[in-house]
């Protein structure tokens, strides 16, 4: 309990770290933060006088650290302020974002679940076959490929050449719609955002399930006559799941992060693009906000890699408490 405590501690502490120097950094950027809250053409009729007045009723005329104390103090009341660009309150522009983002990453992890892990199994009881090393090749390639050009290929084959799937956005903009036609939208960005997962956790499961079948627990098993499917489940799948279960902590801060180049490729309006367009908006309230809920996603996911790992292998508990 007091490891916990301590780990929870010093996650909230590099939380506020992280949402300190988001908040200078913000600040620091060129240009002018007014453009967010009005249209250009609107910015530059305002005379000085004007400026002045926009700047103190957003708090841009007090000093950094205090506009920082200010919205700290909103966030633990629940209230991450009002986004400059569409004037509502940025914890509901989240929370309607939050839903896209959610479906999309959970579709594409669950694809990466069920193809990636059992072919990186598969691989690793086929040590050194043509077949092997064929898959072992195809993953690495999957894997350094960038996301936007795996994203290109697929639009152009499946949505502009094939014309099987739609090739931008969630719903269609008129028409009839329903859960097929929602799956349709999804299937091309949840595939392309999980072509790059699958090749990494189909190389970490090959890796850590090779390891497990070479290690001298293993060949003790075999010499006592353990079946070789017993010796897999036992010295290879545990150590790959523990493994897996650590990278979790990767896996919720890319719900809003992970997507972003995805969301923005095929218009998905989820918190991925919502970031993009907060960013280059200057939208600071917006961009706060998410920040806090990345690194607060990213301090979640952690504790929870550590609760799963150490259900999986009571041995990883262990060792921690030592």
């Amino acid at each position: 309990m007091a490891r916990l405590l301590r780990r929870v501690g010093v996650a909230g502490a590099t939380v506020i770290g992280v949402s300190l120097i988001t908040f200078i950094v913000l600040d620091a950027l060129p240009g002018d933060p007014l453009a967010a809250y009005a249209p250009p053409d609107v910015t530059r009729r305002l005379d000085d006088a004007q400026r002045e007045a926009l700047a103190h009723e957003l708090g841009l005329d007090r000093p950094l650290l205090v506009r920082y104390a200010e919205w700290c103090g909103g966030v633990l009341r629940g209230d991450l302020g009002r986004s400059l660009r569409s004037r509502r309150p940025v914890a509901e522009e989240l929370a309607r974002r939050l839903i896209p983002t959610l479906e999309l990453n959970l579709a594409a992890f669950a694809l990466v679940l069920i193809f990636g892990l059992p072919l990186g199994w598969w691989a690793a009881r086929r040590p050194g076959t043509p077949l092997e090393r064929f898959t072992s090749l195809g993953l690495l390639a999957l894997y350094a490929a960038p996301s936007f050009w795996i994203a290109m290929v697929l639009q152009h084959l499946f949505a502009v050449r094939w014309g099987l799937l739609p090739l931008y956005g969630r719903t269609p903009p008129s028409g009839p719609s329903g859960p097929l036609v929602r799956l349709a939208h999804l299937a091309l960005p949840a595939s392309c955002l999980a072509l790059h997962g699958l090749a990494f956790y189909a190389r970490l499961a090959r890796n850590t399930a090779r390891e497990g079948l070479s290690s001298w627990h293993a060949l003790e098993a075999r010499t006592l006559g353990v079946t070789e499917r017993r010796v897999f489940f036992r010295h290879a799948l545990r150590p790959s799941l523990v493994a897996l279960a650590t990278l979790l902590g990767l896996v919720l801060p890319a719900f809003v992060s992970g997507s972003v180049l995805i969301e923005s490729l095929f218009g998905w309006p989820g918190l991925g693009r919502l970031y993009v367009q907060a960013v280059l908006s200057r939208d600071f309230p917006v961009v706060l906000g998410l920040t806090v809920l990345t690194g607060s996603l990213t301090v979640a996911g952690s504790l929870l890699a550590d609760m799963i790992a150490g259900l999986i292998d009571p041995r990883w508990r262990a060792g921690d408490e030592r």
